[in-house]
């Protein structure tokens, strides 16, 4: 029998890069016995629409056949038709079929659209933790954070990173961001805007969590808002709305940029099949199943909120979102973040360390929770559990 292939030293500098530790996570990849799952930001498996897409299935496939064949490089018309829908029923948005992409997923959208104006050597801008650091690495070597505060990103902070290290462009989430909860208010939004424009930094606006809308107020998107200079391009996905398995997401931008970003689209055109099925869904039930997301998961949040301030108290800050999956945990402690984490894992409950959201690998001495999975006892559990960890790590570093 022949040797096993050593293929480890024939890998390209980006497999290496890749594969560097701390720097991708999984999906999942939780033990099967756990206590409880606060770790992964995806649906709940009740928000799942299943008898549905069967229904979506039997009217969209009969004599489609187009539905199994390549597709435009574009996407779907009939999905980008939906798209069209959804941004003029929920925000009053009037955009045309050529300023938008489909993507394989809200991933893919960041992945091109980054590539499109950052070189190796260049800098992205990110929000104080970001979601996008997962990225940061696949597409240059630097990434920075501009601070928050209550309202957004400091504008002071921005001013000061683009005078001084003048990124390639500012990736944001400000919505319900992942993994801190928050929404930057309207008056930030406009004044991120006028400081993107003046030092002519190209805005990308991550927009993944916008339609799950629980209370309080939701700005406009800072799309919307820059009125259609050019300045910001917006990503959103069906993977909160439809499953995260439906692996479908959507760009927009202006129609001469989509042109641009077109050439760094890799694949064969995005799913003709997935696109049908999630077409049919969405002309049907796209209101009705919004509003039921709605319900799910206001709910799950309103039990981690009641949950953290039953078991975790003053032994923490957090924030409550009127959005999104996830309630952002600040240790009073932050040097405590490792072990209070080690002793989560031991009782089998998983949670994600603040690290995985800073390209420089500060903790920040945070926890994401993500509420919108878990069952509302393991919700319960998990956070009782987090609490008990946070007092048994403080007795134990005195």
């Amino acid at each position: 029998m022949a040797d096993i292939f050593d293929f480890e030293c024939c890998l390209s500098e980006e497999a290496r890069r890749r594969a560097a530790p701390g720097q991708m996570v999984s999906a999942s990849g939780v033990a099967e016995d756990i206590v409880a799952d606060l770790l992964v930001g995806q649906p709940a498996n009740e928000a799942l629409p299943l008898n549905h897409m069967v229904e979506a299935a039997r009217n969209a496939l009969p004599e489609n056949y187009p539905a199994l064949l390549y597709g435009r490089r574009k996407g779907s018309l009939e999905l980008i038709d939906v798209v069209r829908e959804k941004l003029r029923v929920f925000e009053g948005l009037e955009v045309d079929r050529d300023q938008i992409i489909i993507t394989n997923g809200s991933g893919q959208a960041i992945d091109m659209v980054l590539r499109t104006f950052v070189n190796r050597d260049q800098i992205i801008a990110l929000d104080h933790a970001s979601f996008g650091a997962l990225f940061v690495r696949r597409v240059c070597d630097h990434g920075a954070h501009v601070a928050w505060d209550e309202q957004g990103p400091r504008p002071e902070a921005l001013d000061e990173l683009f005078a001084t290290r003048q990124p390639a462009i500012f990736y944001t989430i400000p919505t319900f961001q992942n993994p801190m909860g928050n929404t930057i208010t309207r008056e930030r939004r406009l004044q991120v805007l006028e400081i993107c424009h003046r030092h002519g930094v190209p805005v990308f606006e991550d927009d993944a969590y916008y339609e799950l809308h629980y209370d309080g107020e939701r700005p406009p998107s800072m799309y919307e808002l820059d009125g259609g200079t050019g300045l910001v391009t917006r990503a959103g996905t069906f993977s909160k709305i439809l499953g995260a398995g439906v692996r479908l997401g959507w760009i927009l931008t202006s129609a001469p940029l989509t042109e641009r970003i077109l050439p760094l689209k890799t694949d064969g055109g995005t799913s003709p099949f997935a696109s049908a099925l999630a077409s049919e869904f969405m002309r049907e039930h796209m209101e009705e199943q919004i509003a039921r997301l709605q319900d799910i998961y206001r709910e799950r949040r309103d039990i981690m909120l009641a949950a953290l301030d039953e078991h975790v108290g003053d032994l923490a800050s957090w924030h409550r979102p009127n959005g999104g999956f996830f309630v952002w945990l600040t240790l009073g402690r932050p040097e405590l973040l490792d072990d209070v984490m080690q002793r989560c894992e031991r009782s089998r409950v998983h949670v994600r360390s603040g690290s995985v959201f800073r390209v420089d690998g500060d903790g920040l001495g945070a926890i994401r929770l993500a509420f919108s999975h878990a069952p509302h006892d393991e919700i319960r559990t998990g956070v009782r559990v987090l609490g008990e960890s946070i007092r048994a790590s403080i007795a134990a570093n005195p």
